[in-house]
């Protein structure tokens, strides 16, 4: 008796349903930060990371918060932004507490949206796996009848 292999069919990969860093384009920064980027000429509330950055390093560059001798380094004691860091200064070559304050005041689209993925996700894998209990089942009970 021949058989159908079903491993084709019945494949299911939950790298399907994964929401990669790159599909996460859109944050929300929180008012504090919100305020930064809009001093520094960002105009509305939704923004990618990369934007965030460009708008960060403009308010910084604007406000003269760098050392003209080393600019690596700076200076944001007495501003809204070393409010937020929590510092007085930091060096541009170890950016750890500029992350840091990002990870704290950036809220991304995908927060709102996984859950209803994640469901989305449930359901076409419910239907996957239905899909190869009926193949499964044709291999098994009804193929054998077409030879008969």
């Amino acid at each position: 008796m021949t058989s159908f292999s079903t491993s084709a069919q019945c494949s299911t990969s939950d790298s399907a349903c994964r929401i990669s860093p790159g599909q996460i384009n859109q944050v929300r920064p929180k008012l504090p930060l919100l305020k930064i980027l809009h001093a520094a000429g960002a105009q509305g509330e939704m923004f990618t990371v990369k934007e965030v950055m460009h708008y960060l390093g403009q308010y910084i560059m604007v406000k003269q918060l760098y050392d003209q001798q080393e600019q690596h380094m700076v200076y944001c004691g007495g501003d809204l932004l070393g409010e937020l860091l929590g510092r007085q200064s930091f060096s541009v070559k170890d950016p750890s507490p500029l992350y840091d304050m990002l990870r704290k005041n950036l809220v991304t689209l995908a927060t709102a949206t996984t859950e209803m993925g994640h469901l989305f996700c449930r359901i076409s894998h419910a239907l996957e796996l239905a899909g190869c209990i009926l193949v499964i089942l044709f291999n098994v009970f009804l193929y054998p009848l077409y030879f008969w």
